[in-house]
């Protein structure tokens, strides 16, 4: 089975009975992959509108992960650019502290959240201060478990995003072995990870338009 988006969208459709996680993974700590740098072109369709990269650097007990992100694509015949670049660091398997910042349509925006007694304390996009759980993993993908939990902290947004994982099984993505995933509930994506836990693809649909990671 080749898990590219028509088939991968069209497993759901036809109503394939699907596994659910278990209620008990609500959270934690990440599972580091099997590669510590990598990119993702970003297509929408067939064209190919931005790039995606992550590195992991430090320690497995206390890394830093940088993400930057940037793409420019057509909407309804509306230019939309966007970009975001995120810092991570943490501690004993949590997330210590995060600093998020981008502009999407000309509109700057940025989050922190750092670790406070025992919380998360996240300052969203609206600039209001919110209590999060500790053990919250970021939207940032790179880390394969991300795909066991039942909340996630919005790393554009600063929201806290209730999922609802459901197996896609395993194939063939863009030439890579994976395991699939529809993470359903707040974040409407696909996402695919190889058989050491990296990062390979993911799908979504915005306004009638398809778009798709590729790992490079």
């Amino acid at each position: 089975m080749t898990l590219n988006r028509r088939t991968a969208l069209g497993l759901l459709a036809g109503g394939l009975a699907l596994p659910m996680m278990p209620a008990g993974l609500a959270f934690a700590a990440p599972t580091f992959p099997g590669e510590a740098r990598v990119s993702m072109d970003l297509y929408q369709g067939d064209q190919a509108i931005g790039q995606h990269r992550y590195e992991i650097t430090g320690s497995a007990a206390a890394p830093t992960v940088r993400t930057q992100a940037a793409f420019e694509g057509r909407v309804f015949g509306f230019r939309v650019k966007y970009n975001l670049s995120t810092v991570e660091t943490w501690s004993g398997g949590q997330l210590s502290q995060l600093r998020s910042r981008g502009e999407l349509r000309g509109e700057a925006f940025e989050v922190s959240a750092d670790h406070d007694g025992g919380i998360l304390s996240v300052l969203n996009a609206k600039g209001r201060r919110v209590k999060a759980d500790a053990n919250l993993l970021p939207t940032t993908y790179w880390m394969p478990n991300f795909v066991q939990q039942r909340q996630a902290l919005d790393t554009q947004r600063g929201k806290v995003l209730t999922l609802n994982p459901q197996s896609l099984g395993t194939g063939s993505f863009r030439g890579r072995s994976v395991q699939g995933w529809d993470m359903g509930g707040d974040l409407p994506i696909k996402i695919y990870y190889d058989g050491s836990g990296t990062w390979s693809g993911l799908q979504f649909s915005l306004l009638g338009n398809d778009f798709e990671y590729q790992r490079v």
